[in-house]
């Protein structure tokens, strides 16, 4: 009971109205003395803002937005040589955007600096991977082995091990590429990788039971996304093959049962299942095998040895007549593979084929301009087909990228030169517009200059002409307006002649009033100079208003006497000679590709054609021999 009393009478006191002050009710406010308004952020905060919007556009595949936020944010002075993650990203999309230069010096400033361990084993793996992408595998061989790497994390670590053990395969150390590829985590993509690298470093080294190992470990790899589906095929390929060469057809044709009909090597698996088949005598399972590759498109090697191989199967099984059919069919398709090969030769030697591809057909919708090209399926023109294995060159779809990068680059380049000029017009205009305006304004402002400075010294002297204390020898100065119309209308009546009664109530009413204004002349002293304080106040922050916009009109003169309109016209010169130097550059490397494509090209349309030359022999060899069986009598069961 007590305890709830208390807690009644604490209520009741939270609930009773505040007391009134100065005329108005008091409220109870928590927090108030928290900042309402905006505040300003730190040079520190402001650059975490910064790198993450560019994070954000590097994880949503934005590398040119990120780039260029960065050179922005360098350029304003937010990022600097310090910022070693800023530094570090855009070394990294340096690499990738083909800047070995650029990128070579970042990585270099970065190694000077005392940094974290884990960003220094980055910046050497960074550094690492733009020698190896170089082609330059001594020096990127020492970056990765050096001990500084050891503070990189897990998932970079991979990396490490599988660029090294690339970098020891070529080199033919395949016993220490198997080194390197077996301490990667096996759960990983990376891990996976690992292992069927590690089993073409064994099986080039000879251990060739190991390396069978290797590769079924892939191949027992759970069915996952397309990268590691692709993978497992690839290694059910590469054991196929390799147990073929060590003269085992069946432990070649259970590696490639595992090749998905659907996948990126179906034809090559088609094509080896079926010799396997054939090596063991059993022609009437490799017949469909091979039929079912023939009518897939001749661009592919594998299908165009299908069209031969096929009717050789009849053969052997005596179908004399099916297999003449197959060999017509073959020399059909290969004229009609032919046709195609020389209409491509002629696209090839368009003017615009690299730019068509590069736009895959009008289809291209990146986010980035400067995404790399993955897929062409939209990319018109016949050649495509006959191009697939130059295009999974390194060198040329490397070659390819700078040249797609260079076409956005100049892309961008004309549209700023389509800006200029819009922006050389509204500088103009607003160069024109203020020399209008400031005359005005700057008289306006003299004015109020003035004005302000008068008003600035009327308070001054307001404030020193008020006496520090009060003196009740002149009430009206403390008096409030009504009692000071009051006070000089009596001080007008004492003036005045009349009785002795008279006055002597007068002088009531002038003491009760002198002694109303000195009960009420504290407070009202106290508000006077509350006032003249705040009046004071007030003129000096005129003041600085005055003083900004004057500050404003003087930029605005120094802006509309500026030179950027000519600024401007020289940026347009430079993006000419940019252009020019673009163009030749396109035309360069546009020849170089156009050269290695015709070279493929060409090399299909002699391949097609000796196969072309064996159909028609193999046509005249079985009409051959029917016209001997038939002049002797001879029967073919």
């Amino acid at each position: 009971m007590a305890r709830n009393a208390r807690l009644a009478a604490l209520l009741a006191c939270l609930l009773t109205s505040a007391p009134v002050v100065g005329g108005n009710p008091t409220r109870l406010v928590l927090f108030d003395d928290l900042p309402t308004g905006p505040m300003a952020l730190g040079k520190e905060e402001q650059r975490y803002l910064a790198f993450g919007e560019a994070i954000f556009d590097f994880y949503s595949d934005r590398q040119f937005s990120t780039l260029s936020s960065l050179v922005v944010n360098q350029a304003r002075g937010l990022f600097n040589p310090d910022t070693t993650y800023a530094e570090l990203l855009m070394g990294e999309l340096y690499v990738s955007y083909g800047l070995p230069g650029e990128a070579e010096a970042i990585f270099d400033r970065l190694l000077r600096q005392d940094i974290l361990a884990q960003t220094r084993a980055e910046t050497f793996l960074h550094k690492a991977q733009l020698h190896y992408r170089q082609g330059e595998y001594a020096t990127a061989r020492r970056l990765l082995e050096s001990r500084a790497l050891q503070a990189l994390p897990a998932e970079l670590a991979g990396q490490r091990q599988l660029m090294l053990a690339n970098i020891l395969i070529n080199e033919a150390d395949f016993t220490g590429a198997a080194r390197q590829l077996e301490s990667v985590d096996p759960g990983s993509v990376a891990g996976a990788y690992a292992r069927y690298n590690m089993a073409v470093a064994q099986l080039r080294g000879g251990d060739i039971s190991r390396g069978m190992r290797a590769l079924w470990e892939v191949i027992r790899l759970p069915p996952q996304d397309g990268q590691i589906n692709a993978l497992r095929d690839r290694a059910a390929l590469t054991a196929g093959l390799t147990a073929l060469r060590e003269g085992q057809p069946d432990d070649a044709r259970n590696a490639l049962l595992q090749v998905r009909a659907d996948g990126p090597f179906s034809n090559e698996a088609l094509m080896v299942l079926g010799l396997v088949n054939f090596e063991r005598g059993d022609a009437r399972a490799a017949l469909p095998l091979w039929l079912t590759l023939a009518r897939r498109h001749p661009a592919h090697e594998s299908v165009q040895e299908a069209l031969l191989l096929a009717p050789r199967a009849y053969e052997e099984l005596g179908a004399d007549n099916q297999a003449l059919a197959g060999y017509r069919v073959a020399a059909e398709r290969y004229r009609s593979a032919l046709h195609q090969v020389e209409q491509a030769i002629r696209n090839v030697d368009q003017p615009d084929w690299l730019s068509t591809l590069a736009d895959n057909g009008g289809q291209r919708r990146d986010v980035d301009p400067m995404a790399r090209l993955t897929r062409f399926e939209q990319a018109t023109g016949e050649e495509m087909p006959y191009l697939y294995a130059l295009f999974a060159s390194h060198r040329f779809a490397e070659q390819h990228h700078q040249y797609q990068q260079i076409v956005r680059l100049r892309e961008l380049l004309e549209r700023h030169q389509r800006e200029l000029p819009v922006l050389i017009d509204t500088a103009l205009q607003r160069q024109r517009q203020q020399e209008r305006v400031l005359g005005n304004a700057e008289q306006r402002l003299k004015a109020l200059r003035a004005r302000q400075e008068q008003l600035s010294e009327q308070a001054e002297m307001l404030a020193m002409a008020m006496p520090s204390r009060l003196d009740m020898q002149a009430p009206q100065d403390v008096a409030d307006l009504p009692q000071s119309f009051m006070w000089q209308r009596i001080e007008a009546l004492t003036a005045q002649p009349m009785d002795a009664r008279q006055r002597q109530r007068l002088e009531r009413v002038r003491g009760l009033l002198l002694w109303e204004i000195a009960n009420d002349a504290e407070p009202r002293r106290r508000a006077q100079s509350e006032r003249v304080s705040g009046l004071r106040d007030e003129t000096r922050v005129q003041g600085l208003r005055t003083a900004a916009l004057a500050q404003l009109l003087t930029d605005n003169r120094e802006a509309s006497r500026s030179n950027l309109p000519a600024r401007l016209r020289a940026e347009s010169t430079r993006i000419d000679a940019l252009l020019r130097d673009t163009d030749d550059t396109l035309a360069e490397l546009g020849q170089q590709l156009k050269n290695e494509a015709l070279r493929v090209l060409a090399d299909r349309r002699a391949r097609l054609g000796e196969q072309l030359g064996e159909a028609h022999l193999a046509i005249a060899r079985i009409q051959d021999a029917a016209y001997s069986r038939r002049g002797t009598g001879e029967a073919r069961p």
